[in-house]
């Protein structure tokens, strides 16, 4: 089986401070890898640079067989929104769209057909436990429940991977406990890939595997 996520030797820096150095990490199919280390290790930027959301100064990114390399921004940005699925700490849901409307808009940015996308995005909201709340907007729902929406937003393209950024770092700990256990369930019912950067010592545990960063290298994978 060959892997999903192939970063190999991903340098940054801003200035003078060099960020990540000579970081190399490859991720299957289906599994889950947390990325963990002190606030300043590199984690979120190596998961911005995975998401080509921010661009390495110098290595290479492969994703689903595709080299993320010299592409123009309008192939970055299409293979970014169909490829990988992202989950924030802060949902970043549109206020002024239902949960089914806003796990709907990725589908809608790929230009695919609007029934399979609408369809698609109340079988998520399904996977995800909020089949109650479809016409529900973000400030009629709770801290999780946004979350949950987040998640099935994420997976609307069927992406080959989704990266997640402390997502549940703003939640109290049974909800926390809840999403933990969504992100697995989900690996589980649809075979997803997801790398998480966390602080949470619980939801690190409970990974496929723990990466570990310290001063822009990994330390223990």
């Amino acid at each position: 089986m060959k892997p999903i996520v192939k970063a190999n030797r991903i340098c940054k820096s801003y200035g003078s401070l060099q960020v990540l150095s000579d970081v190399s990490l490859e991720v299957m199919p289906s599994e889950i890898v947390a990325v963990v280390g002190a606030s300043g290790a590199g984690k979120t930027t190596l998961l911005q640079i995975v998401g080509t959301l921010s661009a390495a100064d110098s290595g290479e990114l492969e994703i689903d067989d595709v080299k993320f390399q010299h592409l123009s921004d309008k192939e970055l940005s299409t293979l970014r929104n169909t490829k990988i699925g992202f989950v924030f700490q802060f949902h970043h849901l549109l206020t002024e769209f239902t949960a089914s409307e806003n796990v709907a808009i990725p589908g809608y940015i790929a230009d695919r057909d609007r029934a399979e996308v609408d369809k698609r995005a109340i079988e998520l909201l399904d996977a995800v436990g909020m089949s109650h709340r479809l016409n529900h907007k973000p400030a009629e729902l709770s801290g999780g429940e946004q979350q949950r929406v987040a998640i099935a937003r994420a997976l609307n393209n069927s992406p080959a991977v989704v990266l997640a950024d402390e997502p549940s770092g703003n939640l109290d700990s049974a909800t926390k406990a809840e999403i933990h256990k969504l992100f697995f369930d989900l690996r589980d019912s649809l075979g997803q890939t997801f790398i998480i950067v966390t602080h949470d010592e619980e939801l690190a545990n409970m990974a496929d595997r723990k990466i570990i960063m310290r001063d822009g290298k990994i330390v223990s994978r």
